[in-house]
Order: structure tokens, then C-alpha cells, then sequence
């Protein structure tokens, strides 16, 4: 049987408040049942992680999604991994991360500030499932899912962090920040095992698409980090 709305059109209407339960919102073509979620740390590489993030059901936002959205991008440790607060109706709609006018505004910024080896990255979200109208991620979403992106970072390894909003900033420092505190300079993220990486914190993109006087900021800070990038090469 054809389903009766596209995701992309489920999606929206889930962001507005209808109850989708009595439609029909299956993908066009019915995908195999993803395997039984297996703790991060058993992971041993992105795909599996991949497919333990697809089957989580750790908290409640799996019984509104449509889908999880896992991290993507360059997976051979890439120069950047650049973490956020949590998708969007573009991400979970395409299953990809940075979606949409969002992500659209966080590459042209990355180009505008000449950001060195801009192309080697992968992004990701602190809660890899849409909240229906958006709201920040509580408490017990972000404990049920962080273990997700400690585990992308474990495995990927990456010279960089890039940390898009206090969300994510917390998630990757660990404890309360004050976002306008850690802003545009170095900070550090400490694994439980392994070399420390250098991370970088400034608004997300979604805050700069409602609050545009935010974009000085956050064009700044990204300079820094180009700036930061090239005298550690440097030295």
C-alpha cells in the first residue's frame, strides 16, 4: 500500500501539532527493520554506531521521530568534527546532518572566513532525534544520547571541535558553560583515553537564522578559529 504523505510532508506536519498516528507515513520503499540498539561503547566503528543510533530508544523523542539522524561526513579523521544541539525537518527528513537553510548558512560562513581544510569534516548533534516544535533538549535526552557522540569521537579522532551553541559546548566540555564565556577561544576536550583536542565554541546556525545581529559574533569567533588553525600549523 502507497503511503499517504511523504516524509518531508509528515515531518512538517508533526512540527505544527498534528497527530499523525492514524495516517500512514511509511517511506515510499519499506527498509529492513533496523537491528537491536547495542550500547556505544560496543560500537566498533561509525556504521555500527550508526545503526545504534538509528534503533535507540533511550528516551521518549524515538516515539515522534521519523527517523534518528547519525553523523556524516568524512570519516577518516577528519581535520573538524562539528557537533550541534539536535536536527532539524530538513536533517531528519534527508537522515543527514546540516540540512536546509541552517546548514546552508554554517558552509557559507566557513567559506567566508577561509577556514583551513574546511572540506575535511564530519557533523553530528549532541541528540540525534527532532523534537517536535523544536524545544531544547532536556537533561535526560541529553544523557540518554551523549554517550552517541562520545563515541563519534573516540572513533573519528579529530584535530578539531567545533561546538555550535551552549547544547553542544556543554555536551563536549562536560558540566555548565556560559556560552559567551567560551566563545572564540581554545578550550579542550579530554577523552578518557587518548591525546586532549582542541575545541572551539560559537552560536549555532539556527540561532543566527532568528537573531541576525548574533552573526558578527559568530563570524568572529570563526575567523578566530582560523586564525588558531594556521598558527598551530605554524608552529
Amino acid at each position: 500500500m502507497k503511503p499517504l504523505l511523504r516524509l518531508a510532508q509528515a515531518a512538517w506536519l508533526a512540527e505544527i501539532g498534528v497527530d499523525l498516528h492514524w495516517l500512514d507515513v511509511r517511506a515510499p520503499v519499506t527498509a529492513p527493520a533496523p537491528p537491536a540498539a547495542r550500547p556505544p561503547a560496543q560500537c566498533p566503528d561509525l556504521d555500527a554506531l550508526a545503526d545504534a543510533v538509528r534503533a535507540c530508544q533511550q528516551c521518549g523523542r524515538h516515539q515522534q521521530r521519523l527517523r534518528a539522524v547519525p553523523g556524516a561526513g568524512q570519516a577518516d579523521r577528519p581535520f573538524y568534527l562539528i557537533v550541534a544541539e539536535q536536527p532539524g525537518i530538513d536533517d531528519e527528513v534527508a537522515g543527514q546532518p546540516f540540512q536546509g537553510d541552517s546548514g546552508r548558512l554554517l558552509q557559507a560562513m566557513l567559506a567566508a572566513v577561509r577556514l583551513p581544510h574546511a572540506e575535511s569534516r564530519f557533523g553530528t548533534y549532541v541528540v540525534k532525534c527532532r523534537a517536535p516544535g523544536g524545544h531544547e533538549p532536556d537533561a535526560a535526552e541529553i544523557a540518554a544520547c551523549v554517550p552517541h557522540l562520545h563515541r563519534e569521537i573516540a572513533l573519528l579522532q579529530p584535530r578539531w571541535i567545533l561546538a555550535l551553541g551552549r547544547v553542544a559546548a556543554q555536551a563536549v566540555l562536560g558540566g555548565a558553560v556560559d556560552l559567551d564565556a567560551v566563545r572564540g577561544t581554545a578550550l579542550r576536550y579530554r577523552p578518557e583515553s587518548g591525546d586532549e583536542i582542541p575545541v572551539w565554541v560559537t552560536h549555532q546556525p539556527a540561532s543566527l537564522m532568528v537573531r541576525s545581529a548574533l552573526k558578527a559574533e559568530a563570524w568572529r569567533d570563526l575567523a578566530g578559529l582560523a586564525q588558531a588553525v594556521r598558527e598551530s600549523a605554524a608552529a
